[in-house]
């Protein structure tokens, strides 16, 4: 055996040799084939609008490119959508409007439109240029919206819906009191209530097949959750003895089994962002005094990022924390703070 090893490999050098020209043309077309193949596999992914913890803080902020589009506000309340490039030196106007929880794919902006004539949220996409605006579905909740490749879910009645980004096929998924939700794969997870009890389950994008995972302890509440690396992770709280809440990160299998308590958050969080790589919060002492911080998942390396006098609404994209603020005369803002927490601008 050994002998007909090494005398294929005396013939193989033999051929290269002899065929100097024919091995590297054979060379260049498998590094062609497996180019082509990696950038039909990236073109093919799955296309997300936005990070489901940012469409759970009002989907303020989202990355495309090299640019942040974001909710302006004045006077307390959205007056339109900017961007501003992701080194925070240049700002545009993209459109005016009531809009807010946006998402992007493929150089359209979906997000909901308040309609003040009619006072109904409307479901609509515009391209990022601002210009072609239509609406996918009107009077609908004012609550988190999603879009995962072709489909944007959104809620009406407070039951889950989704419809195409054409706007056709318009779907009811689930009738549950659905107050958190994250797309992974082909499925659904998400948290409800029912009947003064809390879940945690999973439904296909359909809203086929509907599993209970696990159920909220009576003393506990479930806040969010992150499907990442095949578990689940997520936050709980409960009152202590002062009758402050702490919060604290959890994590299990995707059938909920191999519950573990990963560690004590922190106390009196106000706001939860569960990127990929961290986990992003403010908490605070008095209620208007904020600190953002974030920790990783396996509850090490807690980091103060920045203590501010408000922030809400935290959102988290690429380089930065772009959340709601509040100016030296009270009046509400928009706001970004770099992760290290050495960069601070307003919006």
């Amino acid at each position: 055996m050994k002998e007909k090893v090494m005398n294929f490999l005396k013939l193989a050098k033999q051929f290269i040799l002899t065929n100097k020209s024919l091995v590297m043309k054979m060379i260049a077309v498998i590094i062609v084939i497996i180019a082509i193949i990696v950038i039909a596999s990236s073109l093919n992914g799955t296309k997300v609008g936005n990070a489901a913890s940012n469409s759970h803080n009002l989907g303020l902020a989202v990355q495309d490119g090299s640019w942040i589009y974001y909710v302006a506000v004045d006077d307390d309340e959205p007056v339109g959508i900017y961007k501003v490039k992701n080194n925070g030196k240049k700002t545009e106007k993209v459109a005016d409007g009531y809009m807010y929880n946006l998402n992007i794919v493929d150089n359209y902006i979906y997000c909901l439109e308040y309609n003040e004539d009619e006072e109904r949220n409307d479901l609509i996409k515009i391209k990022t240029n601002g210009k072609n605006k239509e609406t996918l579905a009107r009077d609908i909740d004012e609550n988190q919206i999603m879009l995962v490749d072709k489909w944007v879910y959104y809620y009406k009645d407070n039951s889950l819906y989704r419809v195409k980004t054409s706007g056709t096929d318009r779907e009811k998924l689930s009738d549950r009191e659905i107050e958190y939700y994250q797309i992974d794969g082909n499925w659904i997870y998400y948290i409800y209530e029912n009947e003064d009890s809390q879940y945690i389950a999973k439904m296909k994008l359909d809203g086929e097949d509907s599993i209970r995972i696990a159920k909220a302890d009576s003393s506990m509440q479930y806040e969010a959750l992150c499907v990442k690396g095949g578990k689940i992770y997520y936050i709980a709280s409960k009152n202590n003895d002062s009758y402050d809440r702490d919060y604290y990160l959890y994590k299990m299998n995707k059938k909920g089994n191999n519950t573990e308590q990963i560690c004590k958050i922190d106390t009196n969080i106000q706001y939860i962002n569960m990127q990929d790589d961290a986990i992003y919060y403010t908490v605070t002492e008095d209620y208007e005094d904020s600190t953002i911080k974030y920790i990783k998942y396996n509850g090490t390396d807690k980091t103060t990022i920045k203590k501010t006098e408000y922030a809400t609404n935290i959102n988290v994209v690429k380089d930065w924390v772009i959340f709601l603020g509040m100016d030296d005369d009270y009046n509400s803002l928009m706001k970004m703070i770099s992760i290290d927490g050495e960069e601070e601008k307003d919006l």
